[in-house]
């Protein structure tokens, strides 16, 4: 049996600050990792930069924020494969302008035998990205057709924007395979889950209406259906309540305008289109090349937008599959999560009602609702988790875990930079004393993971918020399995 692939996200300013062959070497010692998943191109403190400002600094690295922090390619931009997009090669993070991290990365990996992955973070809800020369003009249009917040996937400049940088990586470094995030639910979704911006809800632009007219799906009554949901949304999040209450107004509206939930899945198969065509991109450009996706955490959390990623539909354009599974931060989270359903979809009860509900259409079984944010999720969810994605996808791709080492939780300690995201979907807004990873939970959920049939763990989110402590955990599962 060969040693199961054991990741960790990584981005430029870890290596910029404690040197290459320096944080190489203590992620494999530390954490038995044996491939990275580096960070580029991404505009999110998720996923780059050091610790989010505000909370606190981990115990390596440079003992300061990145205030300012922007984001964006830290490989160097190759224009040759950028030429069928108004956006061009313009995306060349700010820091470390000298810093290619493939170049300085690769190389040093190789020789360790370890594999390196692009890591790469669509960022779409970003502010940063606004920045860019034209990016106005891909975004999403809202249902009133005016630019949203979003950038739209059926824009073929956007598209071929992403794929340029596809083929760039591709062709340009000696990657072993890359992994793609886009972290958006859909239109539906989000006026289900809580309290939206008009301009979260889209698209209505002209590639999209003219894929749904190909379709089938009367285009006027879609829009109109979603303004209704708009405004149903406005007057729930506020507090209002119709006389038949938030849900049953919801559904009457829903079945006077079927053409909502047609246009929620032209949405979905539209981000998934972008996934088929970046799975063939890669594997034309380099065909033993690994491809996969990041499934974001509401699969766990709604589901309605589990209902959306079908495994085994993902598996035929899937190489392997990165589950966030991230069982520490879970629980506030989920908290927050059904805070917001309960201001919207559910909103004629309350979270101590919502909740039992949700574990049990979800197949859940936590702590309860009131203790989630100081207990977070168990191991064990990791573990029945992983289970369901190796069933699903019935062998026809890999399933890798994201496994939370110090994800942050709660709201930050103090702002210290302005928000850099657009919209109001918040994933976290818990206070006080909260629940914190320890190496025996991040052994725990490794060895969690494995038990429900993985191939193998990618730690997360980023090495510069991880504790070198918790991050032994993962490599003490990792020894244990080798006994």
């Amino acid at each position: 049996m060969t040693d199961p692939l054991v990741a960790i996200q990584v981005g430029a300013v870890s290596f910029v600050d404690e040197g290459v062959e320096q944080v190489l070497d203590t992620v494999a010692e530390r954490g038995c990792v044996n491939a990275l998943f580096l960070a580029t191109p991404t505009w999110t403190r998720g996923t780059g930069g050091r610790q989010i400002p505000g909370h606190p600094l981990p115990d390596h690295g440079v003992q300061e924020y990145d205030l300012g922090w922007r984001g964006g390619n830290y490989a160097t931009p190759h224009p040759e494969y950028y030429g069928n997009t108004m956006l061009g090669a313009h995306a060349r993070a700010p820091e470390h302008p000298d810093f290619d991290l493939f170049e300085a990365v690769l190389p040093k990996a190789r020789e360790r035998g370890m594999k390196s992955y692009a890591w790469m973070e669509e960022s779409g809800a970003a502010r940063e990205l606004r920045r860019y020369p034209n990016f106005a003009k891909v975004l999403e249009i809202d249902a009133w057709s005016r630019p949203g917040l979003r950038p739209c996937f059926n824009n073929p400049d956007y598209r071929n924007w992403h794929l340029g940088f596809v083929e760039d990586y591709a062709q340009s470094y000696d990657l072993d395979g890359l992994a793609w995030c886009s972290e958006r639910p859909g239109p539906l979704n989000l006026l289900m889950q809580g309290p939206v911006s008009v301009g979260d809800i889209g698209c209505f632009c002209r590639y999209c209406k003219e894929i749904g007219r190909e379709r089938g799906i009367d285009v006027r009554r879609a829009q109109e259906g979603y303004r209704e949901l708009i405004e149903w949304n406005r007057k729930i999040s506020a507090g209002e309540r119709p006389s038949d209450g938030a849900f049953v107004t919801f559904w009457r509206i829903l079945l006077r305008y079927p053409e909502v939930l047609a246009w929620q899945t032209l949405w979905t198969e539209s981000q998934w289109q972008l996934y088929r065509d970046i799975y063939g991109i890669a594997k034309a450009c380099a065909p033993e090349m690994e491809v996969g996706w990041h499934v974001y955490h509401n699969i766990s959390f709604s589901p309605f937008y589990r209902a959306d990623q079908d495994y085994s539909e993902l598996a035929r354009f899937s190489d392997f599959i990165k589950v966030v599974i991230y069982n520490n931060c879970a629980g506030p989270r989920f908290y927050t999560w059904i805070q917001n359903i309960c201001r919207a979809l559910f909103a004629d009860a309350g979270p101590e009602e919502v909740y039992p509900l949700m574990l049990k259409l979800l197949q859940l079984d936590e702590d309860a609702y009131e203790k989630l944010p100081q207990a977070g999720f168990s191991a064990d969810y990791v573990r029945r988790e992983t289970a369901r994605a190796v069933a699903g996808v019935a062998g026809q791709a890999a399933i890798y875990p994201g496994i939370d080492i110090d994800i942050p939780v709660g709201i930050r300690r103090e702002r210290l930079e302005p928000a850099r995201d657009v919209g109001t979907i918040n994933w976290d807004t818990t206070e006080g004393e909260l629940t914190q990873c320890t190496r025996e939970s991040v052994r725990d959920a490794v060895l969690a993971a494995f038990d429900g049939g993985a191939h193998g763990v990618i730690l997360s989110r980023k090495y510069s918020e991880m504790r070198l402590e918790n991050l032994a955990g993962a490599g003490d599962a990792i020894r244990g399995l080798s006994r």
